[in-house]
């Protein structure tokens, strides 16, 4: 979400003047009349701009804004720097692990480390390192300590190693498991992509234990349980990401889209009237929010939604099919309403006729 400054153009630290001469410029750019009119988009925009200029020209709700504005900044600090905190501690933990067991497994490593110096270097000299191999730098390494996804993998050079090779034996050699964060969610998004779903679920759990403040794993994992139809699941897992990420409006997309499988129309609606706030200018929201409408028989409430998506985006097609079906579905209840006056429609009671469930899903069942 944009801050009040950040719609108006101006810095924190500007004057009422500056502040007004942007408020200006800015309701003459938006405003409906100058721009034709009937512009669902600029209204909502401008309805924004004259907020930004209603706390800012006021010094009494200005300096609440900035204190909330800093509140803010800090508490998202302090979140980073808890993930790095906790990152450094399980990474120190395992380490200790580590050595331990290394010592047990292989007792002649205490008798190197008795041995002199001179006679340690000389039998445990590392080989040169090759120039081809390719090197974790500085952005990756920080990626990994904060929990942030690597989608794409590093670049591999072509004289390295293939991921699996033939040993001398015969024996093939696989490649090592993951061991980051990172390396899970490289790995699940390919098994994703392969159609190994349960496999790519398990490898997000482990991206998951190990950076557990990331709000994208959630939503890969979301993703696949979808897919699996573990819809209840994959809903739980939207609700833990949108808490750690509140202003994405794809996150609400999303869960909302879960929602109206389990059933939940209404909680559905909720989310989706959150995610067209924030985003007012993508067409799929609007067609999407139709739908929840046309499964709750709001034939005209979803019409107005499909026009509001063709309008954005005139090449929509599933808001155009969804379009049609609405308007066939209110010209059935027109006639049947003719047919027997005493008969309440659903637009009056809020009852869900039995032919307006998703096309795309099957019954839901409620929890």
């Amino acid at each position: 979400m944009k801050t009040h400054y950040e719609v108006l153009g101006v810095s924190p630290r500007a004057d009422l003047g500056t502040i007004k001469r942007a408020f200006r410029q800015a309701a003459k750019a938006h405003h409906p009349d100058l721009r034709g009119g009937g512009d669902a988009a600029s209204e909502h925009q401008l309805k924004i701009i004259i907020l930004a200029y209603k706390i800012l020209s006021d010094p009494g709700l200005r300096a609440d804004y900035d204190d909330d504005l800093a509140s803010e900044r800090a508490r998202i600090r302090r979140e980073r720097w808890d993930a790095v905190l906790q990152f450094i501690a399980a990474t120190t933990v395992l380490s200790a692990i580590l050595i331990g067991i290394e010592i047990l497994l292989f007792p002649s490593l205490a008798d190197w480390t008795s041995r002199p110096e001179a006679t340690r270097s000389v039998a445990l000299q590392p080989p040169p390192q090759s120039r081809s191999e390719p090197l974790l730098d500085a952005a990756s390494a920080a990626q990994d300590a904060t929990g942030a996804v690597l989608p794409a993998s590093p670049p591999v050079a072509a004289s390295s190693p293939a991921p699996a090779t033939e040993a001398t034996s015969g024996e093939r050699v696989l490649p090592a498991s993951p061991t980051t964060a990172a390396g899970f969610v490289r790995r699940g998004l390919e098994r994703s992509q392969q159609g190994d779903l349960d496999g790519a679920i398990a490898d997000f759990d482990e991206a998951i234990r190990l950076a557990p403040r990331n709000a994208d794993l959630y939503r890969y994992r979301a993703r696949d349980l979808g897919r699996r139809g573990r819809w209840d699941r994959a809903a739980a897992d939207y609700e833990r990401a949108i808490r750690l990420d509140p202003n994405n409006p794809a996150l609400l997309h999303d869960r909302a889209l879960a929602l109206q499988r389990t059933g939940e129309l209404d909680e559905a609606l909720v989310d989706l009237d959150r995610a067209v706030r924030m985003s007012f200018s993508d067409a799929e929201l609007y067609s999407d929010r139709g739908a929840v409408w046309l499964a709750k028989g709001r034939y005209d409430r979803a019409l107005a939604d499909f026009n509001q998506a063709l309008k954005l985006n005139p090449e929509l097609a599933t808001a155009v099919a969804r379009r049609d079906d609405a308007l066939a579905r209110r010209h059935e209840q027109q006639l049947a309403g003719d047919s027997d006056p005493r008969q309440p429609s659903p637009e009056t009671t809020g009852a869900l006729p039995a032919d307006a469930a998703p096309r795309s899903a099957p019954a839901a069942a409620r929890r």
